[in-house]
C-alpha cells in the first residue's frame, strides 16, 4: 500500500469512522476523559497503533495511528 509523495489519502469510509469510534469508545476516558493526566504518551500511541491496526484489517486504506488521532479529533469538533 505505498502511495506516491504528495498523493491524498482518500477518505474515511463510514465502514472505517464506525470502526474508528467503536475502537475509541471503551479506551476514550484513557485517551480524553478523567484518567487522561495518569496515561503517559507512550500509552496512549499503543491505543492509537492498536485501533489503526483494527482500521487496517478491513482493507479500505492503510491508515496510520496519527491519521486515525486527526480524524477523531476533527468529528470531536
Amino acid at each position: 500500500m505505498a502511495r506516491v509523495t504528495g498523493e491524498r489519502a482518500p477518505a474515511f469510509t463510514a465502514m472505517e469512522l464506525e470502526r474508528l469510534v467503536d475502537g475509541v469508545l471503551p479506551q476514550y476516558r484513557m485517551l480524553y476523559g478523567p484518567l487522561d493526566q495518569q496515561v503517559s504518551a507512550h500509552q496512549k500511541k499503543s491505543i492509537w497503533r492498536t485501533i489503526a491496526r483494527d482500521l487496517r484489517t478491513l482493507g479500505v486504506y492503510g491508515r496510520r495511528s496519527t491519521h486515525c488521532c486527526k480524524r477523531l479529533e476533527d468529528l470531536r469538533r
